[in-house]
């Protein structure tokens, strides 16, 4: 029977979890998938990188909500199994107070686990890999990009100006400028003009132009000619998007491995990216999201436990159930705040860790001698 009623507890507050998790996570990623519109409007990439680059970014958001609605289910699954008396039925069937607390414990530390998951493996993998389809993709959805009478720099290291388009893909008055002209040192800087162009239908990397002048650099002077006809290849650009993984995106054994060294005073550069002391404290901001922040699970857990020491006969359960949801809320911005402090200092990230383990036991052992007198 014992095991029955804490089955049912523990799938009520999945339950309540799943579907809150699910809600706010979906309408959040919508704001965010509206932002992130950018990447097609401005940066030429197709919707099915953008599709892809959403996608692969909801782990993300998951990890980010998950405290905050881990809380507040077994919050107000608290509330509404003493509401509906439910709660009398686990006393009656000799389960106490203490034991109670303490299944409840148990669930939340496995919670706590499937963050540091969440958080150390399958958010930055993802995250990866959807940088992965930004450093892969093309411009294939440049010929949107490109209007009349507009500069269209998008493309890093060359500027488009069409002065006139006259048709989905066909252009006059075609200006393009690779590089810095007024760089005579450089021998990849030019200027293109053509009186027509248009972007081949088979291959929108190829822009075929007709009838202009091209000036370029060489060897400290400038050149010129003119074309009946040539083939300008667009392939060997990519968009100003930021392609460099960025700290959340990196993976945790890289980071942990960043940190240690850097404690040990020894710097360090690879392909992903830079283990120097400038980054110290952004890495080990990182390290508390992953691995510190999930410790604070079993704590919101405890907290929402004084609920027990009140039963809804009382005058005042309103007022005691919202102060329980402001200590709830409280660990929640004290998880939050604790991350800003972190700075490149050893002790201070140990005293960070250790925080929420001091504060659980004074809490767990003033809320039992709360239950046992009680």
């Amino acid at each position: 029977m014992e095991k029955i009623l804490f089955r049912k507890l523990i799938l009520d507050i999945s339950l309540r979890a799943l579907i809150i998790t699910f809600t706010i996570g979906l309408i959040v990623w919508i704001i965010q998938a509206a932002n992130y519109l950018d990447f097609v409007i401005d940066d030429g990439h197709n919707f099915t990188i953008y599709f892809y680059y959403n996608l692969f970014n909801f782990p993300k958001i998951i990890h980010r909500i998950l405290p905050f609605v881990f809380g507040i289910s077994v919050f107000f699954e608290l509330i509404k199994y003493e509401r509906n008396n439910e709660l009398l039925i686990f006393w009656t069937n000799g389960i106490t107070k203490k034991k109670f607390i303490s299944n409840l414990i148990n669930f939340s530390i496995v919670i706590m686990f499937l963050q540091i998951m969440i958080g150390s493996f399958i958010s930055p993998s993802s995250q990866l890999k959807a940088r992965e389809f930004l450093k892969n993709s093309n411009m294939d959805f440049l010929p949107s990009l490109i209007k009349q009478g507009k500069f269209i720099d998008t493309v890093s290291g060359l500027t488009i100006f069409i002065n006139e388009k006259t048709d989905k893909n066909s252009f006059k008055n075609v200006y393009i400028q690779e590089g810095n002209i007024l760089d005579l040192t450089s021998d990849d800087n030019q200027i293109i003009y053509a009186k027509e162009g248009f972007l081949d239908n088979r291959d929108n990397k190829i822009f075929k132009l007709l009838g202009g002048k091209i000036v370029s650099t060489n060897n400290n002077r400038l050149i010129s000619f003119e074309f009946d006809k040539i083939d300008y290849d667009l392939s060997k650009f990519g968009s100003r998007t930021i392609k460099i993984a960025k700290m959340q995106e990196l993976p945790s054994k890289k980071i942990i491995e960043c940190s240690i060294s850097l404690m040990k005073g020894i710097s360090y550069r690879e392909e992903m990216f830079l283990c120097d002391f400038n980054s110290l404290k952004n890495i080990n901001q990182e390290i508390y999201k992953r691995f510190i922040k999930p410790i604070y699970f079993p704590l919101l857990t405890l907290v929402c436990c004084f609920l027990l020491t009140f039963s809804k006969i009382e005058n005042n359960f309103s007022f005691k159930t919202i102060k329980v949801f402001l200590y709830v809320f409280l660990v929640l911005v004290l998880s939050e705040i604790l991350m800003r402090y972190i700075e490149g200092s050893q002790l201070l990230f140990i005293l960070v860790i250790i925080l929420p383990i001091i504060i659980y036991f004074l809490i767990y052992k003033f809320l039992i001698s709360k239950v046992n007198y009680g």
